[in-house]
């Protein structure tokens, strides 16, 4: 889903996840989604490759669990 959500600063937290040797990691996190895109292509980029960035969990501050997934920004 490509859907940005607007909200308030501080509302949702954004993490940019990866895949990492089979596991899942986060590579960038954010109060908006373009910080935490650029963060996670920026790790992608100084990993050589050996972290493919995959997508944004979406994550309400103070919840345990993912709100909603986004997928990155194209190039």
């Amino acid at each position: 889903m490509n859907t940005i959500i607007k909200s308030e600063l501080g509302e949702y937290l954004y993490l940019a996840m990866g895949e990492c040797n089979g596991h899942k990691v986060v590579m960038g996190i954010g109060y908006t989604y373009e910080y935490a895109d650029k963060k996670a292509k920026q790790f992608e980029a100084a990993s050589c490759g050996a972290v493919q960035y995959l997508d944004i969990s979406v994550v309400k501050t103070g919840d345990k669990w993912k709100f909603r997934t986004i997928s990155k920004i194209p190039e």
